[in-house]
This record gives C-alpha cells, structure tokens and sequence, in this order.
C-alpha cells in the first residue's frame, strides 16, 4: 500500500476532543505520534484523501480507529482498482516480447480515460486534461459526513433487528400504518412509540449524541 504521508496535500487538520477539525501545519499534522498507554490503548491514525486533496489527524479514540479503518479499506480497494484498470493490454499475451524496458507500448491502459481527448490517428497521441480542483467544497463537512456514518455504523450494531428494520422504515420514510404492518404492531401508536424508544436507544451511544449536541 502507498506510504500517503509521503504526499502533499493542499490542506492539513487535526481532530481535537471535541471532534472538531482544526486547520494545523504540515509539520504539526504529521508530528510524531505518543505511543499507546493503559489510559488510552489507541494508536494515532490519519484520514487520507488525496483526491480532495486533504489529510486529518485524528484524535486517539475508539471512533478515530473506526475512521482510520473505514478510510484504510476504501484505499486499498482504489489501489487495486487502479492496479488492474490501468495494467498493460499486451502483458502476456502473443503481442508482448516481455521487454517491458524497451516496448514502445508500455503501460498502454485496458481502459481509456475520460480526461484524455483524441489529437491523432495512433492510441499514444493522446492529450491530457484536467479539471482544477474545487474550491467551493466545504471539507469539514465532508469529514462530518464521513465521521457521521462511523458513529450510526458503531450505533447500529447494538441494535436489535427489529430496531434495525424500524430505523430502515424511518430512513425510507414510510408512513406510520406501514411500519406497524411490517413491525406487527397492532395500531399506529404503537409505531410511534417503537419510533420514540429508538431515538431514546440511538442517543445512549455517546458518539453519536456528542454528535448531535455540537
């Protein structure tokens, strides 16, 4: 897997206590990290996105590790997907002399890119294009959402699947005649109590409420 502390970004953050995202240096964003302690058994972990040119330090804590693990996946997966796209279309095949040195054809794509533009009759007479980044997206609401995810994921697998299935009806907004149906609830209030005792189990999780209060 790529060394991502290697690559520069255009903005750097850290996490603080509160889950806010705080504008940091290079330097301090990347600074050495303390070594795990009885009190706190958490390493320090960062979320990368190269694409939106960005990188967090994130606080040692049980959601910080849920980030860095959901973030580490989507990753490697990019990386695979990238290796195997953008592999070479002749590579053991009867076109390919094995001198990958010296082939005029090397690393020619299985796929063509869609910021490339045609200028010539031949496949290498390709142009390169790109769009410059955005600058009207709001990064810290991205890492919101990100971070939002995490927490109702952790929230969610402490839930019954019963609670499960109402929180799907809520999320899909389904009327309340449909839910008893589907809950074999006997009348509407009672869905509408089952709603109640779920936002109530929803906000023990502390992740999540320390969430909603901020």
């Amino acid at each position: 897997m790529k060394n991502y502390q290697r690559l520069f970004y255009r903005n750097y953050y850290a996490q603080n206590e509160k889950g806010q995202y705080i504008p940091v240096s290079r330097k301090a964003c990347f600074a050495p990290a303390e070594p795990p302690t009885e009190d706190n058994p958490y390493k320090q972990r960062w979320f990368y996105d190269p694409e939106a040119d960005y990188v967090v330090r994130l606080e040692r804590s049980k959601n910080g590790e849920a980030i860095y693990r959901s973030n580490d996946t989507s990753l490697k997966r990019e990386e695979r997907y990238n290796n195997k796209k953008f592999s070479c279309i002749w590579k053991n095949t009867s076109n390919c002399d094995q001198n990958c040195i010296e082939c005029n054809e090397k690393n020619t794509s299985r796929t063509v890119e869609l910021d490339k533009t045609w200028t010539g009759e031949k496949r290498n007479e390709m142009k390169s294009t790109f769009d410059p980044i955005d600058e009207t997206q709001n990064i810290a609401e991205i890492l919101e959402d990100k971070e939002l995810i995490s927490i109702l994921t952790s929230a969610l697998d402490n839930l019954s699947n019963e609670d499960k299935l109402l929180f799907n009806c809520l999320i899909e907004k389904k009327a309340k005649n449909e839910i008893a149906k589907l809950l074999n609830l006997k009348s509407v209030d009672g869905a509408r109590y089952r709603e109640l005792q779920l936002r109530k189990k929803l906000l023990l999780n502390k992740g999540l409420k320390d969430f909603l209060e901020k």
